[in-house]
């Protein structure tokens, strides 16, 4: 069974494993764990609870929420929810980002982490979702598409996307 889990500050040693099997930059998608210790994970883990809950944020950043994707009781990916765009992230960002596990990878699990966050967007009142893909990372333009993603503008390295939900 395939579900969303929110981030937690308890979330625990199976969350920091698959996060070190995501690259730093994988493909614009940010993961500051990899190559941090257990203890700075944890620490990582309550910053990401403050700014899922808007404290403490650093100027121009925007609140955003960190979930996890588990197949029965292993974490496959993760995916962040971004509560409103600035003009810049309008540019680069976008409001949903997600990446799987390496070992996870070319199981379906990427439409199935973007359908959920939808979801999610859905619920928070967002319903005009922005994505940024890199052109050269088909899968992800191909993931985004797959969920109705409408390509509306692109640049010599990106496209973008709408995916309007009701």
């Amino acid at each position: 069974m395939l579900l969303l889990k929110k981030l937690t500050t308890n979330d625990g040693k199976e969350v920091y494993d698959m996060l070190q099997q995501i690259e730093s930059n994988d493909h614009g998608f940010m993961n500051d764990v990899k190559g941090m210790s257990y203890d700075e994970y944890t620490q990582w883990l309550k910053q990401n609870d403050d700014c899922s809950n808007n404290i403490g944020l650093q100027i121009g950043r925007v609140p955003q929420t960190t979930f996890w994707l588990y197949d029965g009781s292993t974490p496959v990916g993760i995916g962040r929810i971004r509560h409103y765009l600035t003009d810049a992230l309008k540019e680069n960002g976008g409001h949903v980002g997600y990446a799987i596990a390496s070992s996870y990878r070319g199981n379906g699990y990427g439409n199935t982490i973007l359908k959920l966050l939808l979801n999610e967007c859905r619920e928070m009142g967002i319903f005009e979702i922005l994505l940024d893909p890199y052109k050269h990372n088909e899968a992800s333009n191909k993931v985004i598409r797959n969920n109705g993603g409408k390509l509306f503008k692109e640049t010599d390295n990106k496209n973008y996307y709408t995916i309007d939900i009701d």
